[in-house]
């Protein structure tokens, strides 16, 4: 099974199996790790923004709809995405994310 690593506010930690072609935020919902996504998963709200702290040369594409939403969100860098738009798949096995 692939994993992907969730690192908290508070800094712990919380390891995850996840199917490809689900999103980083359903993984999340689905693993009872919330992320404020008031656009359901539309990608217009910002809200679920997180930071990939690796895996970064393996992601797909951000699309423009996502980066006119990150253009939002305050706090981003070259290693934020959103987390209902990230689209995980066996090359993301390992993928660790920091929410923001």
């Amino acid at each position: 099974m692939m994993q992907v690593t969730f690192i908290l506010k508070n800094g712990k930690e919380i390891s995850v199996d996840f199917v490809e072609n689900q999103t980083v935020l359903s993984v999340a919902e689905a693993n009872g790790i919330h992320l404020n996504s008031a656009c359901d998963g539309f990608g217009v709200c910002g809200g679920c923004h997180v930071t990939v702290e690796n895996l970064g040369d393996k992601l797909p594409a951000t699309s423009d709809a996502e980066e006119d939403a990150l253009d939002r969100v305050s706090g981003i860098t070259a290693r934020s995405r959103l987390a209902c738009q990230l689209v995980l798949n066996k090359s993301l096995d390992g993928l660790r994310i920091k929410l923001s």
